[in-house]
């Protein structure tokens, strides 16, 4: 084993640098990252070898994909043996199901933290492990988040970014409404978005995804894990390979009856069906003051409304309920099919290694992309790494930094528990109970506890015991 390096570079995380200002700097004033990264000297002993990677960019992005296919060339000409196929097929939890049925997967694919259970459980994704020990990384990657993608001590994953849902608001309006911060718990959260609520001007003070869909029962988990729910308390694990869908009962009661009073007692959501890009929209446009969010929607943002001036917009962690500050947290991650071959395998965990690790990459990747560098997403990295990858990527934020301390300050010093999603079948858990937030929102005098419990026996039904 040797490193291929030509030069020591930098690299950074967003999360803990604060007070940055809306412009980069150039790159020679970021500080140095160490070269960690180990790479072996052939692939595949020089055999010829081709991988075929997810998410190339699509052909009416020719920057982006020009971008793409040079990094891929680069890794090439480092490894000419190797040839690399771009496809630029975006991960669908649907679509992915069908292709590990007819054994059709890419050698390397993006996938959530939802997924790598599933994967697992069908034999269908490669054991990372020994490639990710023999290039030295493993030590440096948040134990909690590698702990997402392993089974036993197997990690089948490799993690490319992290985020905790928070809560997104408008300052200049709490400030108006006489309001010096964001709320601190759940409780608070309905008295301030009652003052922040303006019905003749179309101003809503609190607003999620509310159209029924997926997304839907996503930010309704987050406000259920606030209200001290935990993932075993949506789908229980029942220790023998069988699962049990628990949320007709208890905290995830709770939760949807308190969505139930912010539609039909206090009076604080939205009259309008707001999906994923129009609940940002709906925030940018001020036509609601407070909103369920992740992080990373801030790229959203920053690429859809350039002209948006994102410093009237911060971000906290989410409010607290009976059992303190409790968030969902979620990300992405890269897998390799077990269907290629060990050649393959090889290939596709090295070549997504190297494009996450390499100096040089790192800095020829930051230096294009066209991502809001700054947004306040989960420490992907720990120690002396960390410290490192977020003084390198400092002078590249392109966000006002500083309007996120109430949501990193908290997340750094341990206030808030941050939660992974449910699993098994999530995504068909969202589904059902997106529907049923819907229903809550659209007519009155819904029994909250008999509708849950009739869709948690549905979904055992459908989903967990099939």
């Amino acid at each position: 084993m040797f490193r291929k390096h030509a030069r020591i570079l930098v690299v950074c995380t967003v999360i803990a640098i604060l007070s940055i200002p809306l412009y980069t700097v150039a790159a020679q004033d970021a500080a140095p990252v160490p070269d960690i990264l180990t790479l072996p000297e052939e692939i595949a002993g020089g055999r010829p070898v081709t991988i075929t990677v997810s998410e190339m960019p699509a052909s009416d992005q020719p920057e982006a994909m020009e971008t793409w296919q040079a990094t891929a060339q680069r890794f090439m000409d480092l490894y000419p043996n190797v040839t690399i196929e771009g496809l630029e097929l975006q991960y669908d939890p649907a679509a992915f199901t069908a292709l590990i049925a007819g054994n059709q997967l890419p050698t390397l694919f993006r996938a959530y933290f939802t997924e790598p259970p599933k994967f697992v459980e069908q034999g269908a994704v490669a054991d990372l492990t020994a490639y990710m020990t023999a290039a030295g990384v493993i030590d440096v990657f948040n134990p909690a988040i590698l702990d997402v993608m392993s089974d036993g001590d197997a990690i089948y994953g490799i993690p490319k970014d992290a985020y905790a849902l928070g809560l997104a608001y408008n300052i200049p309006m709490l400030q108006a409404a006489g309001f010096d911060g964001p709320p601190a718990t759940w409780d608070e959260l309905a008295e301030m978005a009652v003052a922040l609520t303006d019905r003749d001007n179309n101003v809503a003070g609190f607003a999620f995804i509310n159209d029924g869909s997926g997304a839907t029962g996503w930010h309704f988990t987050n406000i259920a894990y606030g209200f001290g729910a935990t993932s075993q308390d949506i789908i229980a694990d029942n220790g023998d390979g069988t699962y049990s869908a628990a949320f007709g009962e208890g905290p995830a009661v709770a939760a949807m009856e308190y969505i139930q009073s912010l539609r039909w007692g206090y009076d604080v959501l939205p009259g309008a069906t707001l999906d994923w890009g129009s609940l940002s929209e709906a925030l940018v446009s001020g036509r609601v003051a407070m909103v369920i969010y992740a992080g990373d929607q801030f790229n959203w943002v920053y690429t859809q409304f350039p002209d948006a001036d994102l410093t009237q917009f911060g971000y906290a962690a989410a409010p607290a309920g009976p059992n303190g500050k409790i968030t969902l947290s979620g990300g992405n991650l890269w897998m390799v099919s077990s269907s290629a071959t060990e050649d393959e395998q090889e290939a596709a965990a090295y070549f997504q290694l190297w494009r996450q690790f390499d100096p040089v990459e790192m800095q020829t990747a930051i230096e294009v992309t066209t991502e809001a560098v700054g947004m306040p997403t989960l420490p992907l990295f720990v120690g002396q790494y960390q410290d490192d990858f977020a003084a390198f990527r400092e002078p590249y934020n392109k966000l006002p930094v500083e309007n996120y301390a109430p949501f990193i300050d908290a997340v750094t010093g341990g206030e808030v528990v941050v939660q992974a999603e449910p699993s098994p079948n999530v995504q068909d858990y969202y589904a059902e109970v997106g529907t049923l937030v819907s229903e809550v929102l659209s007519v009155e005098g819904v029994d909250v506890p008999s509708r849950m419990m009739e869709v948690a026996q549905d979904f055992q039904a459908f989903a967990l015991d099939r």
